[in-house]
């Protein structure tokens, strides 16, 4: 039997993702997994086409991917290291307090120890040397290098654990995982040539014949709780069947996402998250496989994930995927984070979207720079605050929403900064935020302008020698307030009147003009900035506020 199934709503997408993913057995190439399956799956645009035929094998794919996953021996492992090293090796009598402050106690805990070690903790600690048989679990769980070794060696003995552990993690989180092999009969059975009715069409693809109810089985996160049916004004639970097709795709969501735990106060939260693009399918997988590879790196960086806001990371991950992209198309990109109600219980969720509109300037932007290179890097702090320049540029960006203000706003951080008693530290090359910013505004408001980077240098070369010229710190400080408040209410003669009197007090050349300074308020804008920036750079800095190698100013 062919199916088609085609890209909808932003969970059924990552459902597909899901299938791909547990379909090739992880494989984050989408070339690859075409490839492979070339004789039975075809990828196009905006559907998928496959052969019922390579569902064969599919749900032990999805219980040993799943397990991979889900479970993380090296946890396991950093805790009973952790424990050994709590213990008195005087080997007093031990507590089973030191169980719990190392995150070992509860049920799961319990049955993979005995799993693997023939024995519980409960019953180790009924065991006179509790000591040396902690010791000798360490070594049996060392023996294992990866989860996928752990699950073959469950496999082979016909061990519960597996789906022990699934239903904890997977059924009563996300959807009734064990169904799936039930989905795979129905549509292998699937009778084609029987005309479906209308009314018993499944109400999300209309293709199929609907057999399951939408509720919490087939998905916690976008299925309807039976139990709070009754709040839906004229619910109908027969009006909002699935057919099997669709049930399988919902239920393999979860591999479409990327799920982690993160501590929230002392306690282990799980994370999910999705990411949504309107692009070809093929592109779709692709920027799920750097958004996954994102996060997880994320993740293992574990000091810095500690302090890095995860909307922080969506932007990063948008800037990449976007550069990936073949061509620069108007589109809208949305991550979804969703995590557990402690209110509603496992069963409700959580949603925050982060959503970004991606027109072409800005795609094209994006593509056009080397983000390492031209990028700032570096902070500010305004009393308790700490901003990120990075992170705040870039969303600025993304949003459409950097211009000239923002350059005054970062020139005035600087310039107080300088002053005794401030409260406001700077650590980032001004130079280069000037830059970008620039290069931001002339690429996306102009299409780009050959002459920016002869009016950058220009101006910022003529700010340089006159401040050398000058050589007073606190002169400087005060030309260069007057002259950017002349530039932050856009008073071009104010500007002139001053930088000629400098000029020619200076006897220093003058360069305002000679590139349409005088007709054009973006290069003028541009040049004063530049200049302002030269004549800072005459300025003592002190070293934490240099970029090594570049402008300090």
């Amino acid at each position: 039997m062919k199916i088609k199934v085609y890209l909808r709503d932003w969970y059924f997408n990552a459902g597909i993702i899901g299938f791909l993913y547990v379909l090739s057995e992880g494989d984050i190439n989408i070339e690859r997994i075409k490839e492979s399956f070339k004789d039975n799956l075809e990828i196009y645009d905006n559907f998928l086409l496959f052969d019922s035929n390579i569902l064969t094998g599919f749900f032990d794919k999805y219980i040993k991917i799943s397990f991979n996953e889900l479970f993380n021996i090296d946890i396991y492992k950093e805790r009973i290291q952790l424990l050994l090293k709590k213990i008195d090796d005087k080997n007093e009598k031990i507590s089973k307090n030191l169980i719990l402050e190392t995150n070992l106690g509860g049920k799961i805990v319990n049955s993979f120890i005995k799993e693997i070690y023939g024995k519980s903790f409960d019953e180790i600690f009924k065991e006179n040397d509790v000591v040396e048989s902690i010791k000798s679990l360490n070594n049996t769980i060392n023996k294992f290098n990866s989860t996928i070794e752990l699950y073959n060696f469950l496999k082979e003995k016909n061990s519960s654990f597996i789906e022990y552990f699934l239903k904890n993690e997977i059924s009563t989180k996300i959807c009734s995982y064990e169904k799936i092999n039930e989905y795979i009969i129905n549509i292998c059975n699937y009778n084609e040539s029987k005309q479906v009715q209308r009314n018993l069409k499944c109400f999300i693809c209309s293709n199929y014949k609907k057999k399951y109810e939408f509720n919490n089985s087939i998905t916690q996160i976008v299925g309807f709780n039976q139990d709070n049916s009754n709040w839906i004004w004229g619910y109908n639970s027969s009006k909002v069947m699935i057919c099997p097709v669709c049930a399988l795709f919902y239920s393999c969501a979860l591999h479409g996402m990327v799920y982690i735990k993160r501590k929230i106060d002392n306690n282990f939260k799980t994370f999910y998250y999705a990411l949504n693009r309107n692009i070809n399918l093929s592109m779709l997988y692709n920027s799920f496989s750097i958004f996954r590879s994102k996060i997880k790196k994320n993740v293992s960086e574990k000091d810095e994930n500690q302090n890095k806001p995860f909307y922080s990371i969506m932007q990063e991950i948008t800037l990449e995927v976007v550069n990936k992209s073949s061509e620069a198309t108007i589109e809208n990109i949305n991550f979804i984070e969703i995590s557990e109600n402690d209110f509603g219980g496992k069963s409700t969720k959580n949603y925050n979207v982060y959503a970004y509109n991606i027109t072409k300037e800005i795609a094209n932007f994006i593509k056009s720079i080397d983000k390492d290179k031209i990028m700032p890097k570096g902070f500010y702090s305004i009393g308790v605050n700490f901003i990120d320049i990075r992170e705040e540029i870039l969303k600025k960006t993304l949003e459409n929403r950097l211009n000239f203000s923002d350059l005054t706003r970062y020139f005035e951080y600087f310039i107080e900064s300088l002053e005794p008693k401030n409260k406001i530290i700077v650590h980032y090359s001004l130079y280069k935020v000037l830059r970008y910013i620039l290069l931001y505004i002339y690429s996306i408001t102009k299409g780009g302008n050959m002459e920016l980077e002869k009016i950058v240098n220009k101006g910022y070369q003529n700010g340089l020698m006159l401040g050398k010229k000058i050589n007073q710190e606190n002169k400087i400080k005060g030309v260069v307030y007057q002259m950017l408040n002349d530039l932050k209410i856009y008073d071009r003669n104010a500007f002139i009147d001053k930088y000629l009197r400098l000029c020619m007090a200076y006897e220093s050349e003058i360069k305002l003009g000679s590139n349409n300074e005088l007709s054009n308020m973006d290069n003028f804008l541009s040049f004063g900035y530049a200049f302002i920036n030269g004549m800072l750079s005459n300025i003592h800095v002190s070293e934490i506020k240099k970029d090594e190698g570049e402008k300090n100013a």
